[in-house]
């Protein structure tokens, strides 16, 4: 008579044996909207103070928004709608990127690169190089004669 063992990972033949794993999944995704209901409740309240502040350290990063938007509403105005709708709508993270936007443009300035004089690069020095026609050929190989009879290709016939 032979023997049968059932080995098992992850618990018994209960079929609400994975309630408790989707349980902690809906927990942490509470958890995660309330943490992020949180954020964005802090970030409001500092929105304006960040958005003087962003005035005070460069003010032509809003400028620079400002003309992104209108630059939208040009070419296509749907899209320019959506991205003053969505501008509106998160105010307090607009409001956080233009001010670490203003702080990397002025750490850039401290740093001797000014990012405003991006619009006349220098071009870098080059030099043309004039290929021969034969610079790719290459003579030609003469295939040493293969043996009629092997056995290798007796398998494909």
């Amino acid at each position: 008579m032979t023997t049968q063992r059932e080995f098992q990972i992850g618990g018994s033949n209960n079929p609400l044996g994975g309630i408790g794993a989707i349980v902690i999944l809906i927990l942490f995704f509470v958890a995660l909207y309330f943490i992020a209901k949180g954020l964005f409740t802090v970030l409001s309240w500092i929105a304006p103070v960040l958005l003087i502040l962003t005035l005070i350290i460069d003010y032509k990063v809003i400028v620079d928004f400002g003309k992104w938007i209108i630059k939208l509403f040009k070419n296509n105005i749907l899209t320019g709608i959506l991205a003053v709708l969505l501008t509106v709508i998160g105010f307090p993270i607009a409001a956080g990127i233009l001010f670490s936007r203003a702080l990397v443009r002025r750490k850039l300035r401290s740093m001797g690169h000014d990012p405003d004089s991006e619009s006349s690069p220098e071009y870098a020095e080059y030099e043309e190089v004039v290929e021969d026609e034969d610079f790719l050929e290459l003579p030609q190989i003469e295939k040493p004669p293969q043996d009629v009879d092997s056995d290798y290709d007796d398998l494909f016939k």
